[in-house]
């Protein structure tokens, strides 16, 4: 993720590492908002296994869902496996904070993440009130 997001020209201001854990997750979720930070990329969490919760906490913890991102992300796995279908990615808004909840498969991060950042652009660019 940091590979793309600095091909990006994004400033990668930190990078962390948590469990599978609600709490972990949106202790630190609540850190980077408190510090105004505007776009948060997750990777795991998002399948059907007994520990992916990333979705609902990211529901439970944001103001609104963004749905569309969710659909693309499946539809663009999907091109390239047919068990793309199964993720559970998607994006959500705190206030003005985007965060984007990837699949945590590498492979499946090279092949989402070439056609995300058109789409993070303009969504980061709406969140400034720059409109369309």
């Amino acid at each position: 993720m940091r590979r793309f997001l600095e091909a990006w020209g994004f400033r990668v201001a930190a990078v962390a590492v948590v469990p599978d854990d609600p709490q972990q997750l949106v202790a630190r979720l609540d850190e980077w908002h408190a510090a105004g930070t505007a776009l948060v990329l997750t990777s795991g969490g998002t399948g059907i296994g007994p520990r992916d919760r990333t979705p609902e906490t990211l529901r439970a913890w944001a103001d609104r869902d963004v749905p569309g991102f969710g659909e693309w992300m499946r539809a663009e796995s999907a091109r390239h496996t047919i068990t793309g279908w199964l993720s559970r990615g998607g994006a959500w808004l705190k206030d003005r904070m985007l965060i984007v909840a990837l699949p945590g498969s590498p492979k499946a991060l090279e092949e989402i993440l070439p056609g995300l950042e058109p789409i993070v652009r303009h969504a980061l660019s709406m969140l400034e009130g720059k409109g369309h």
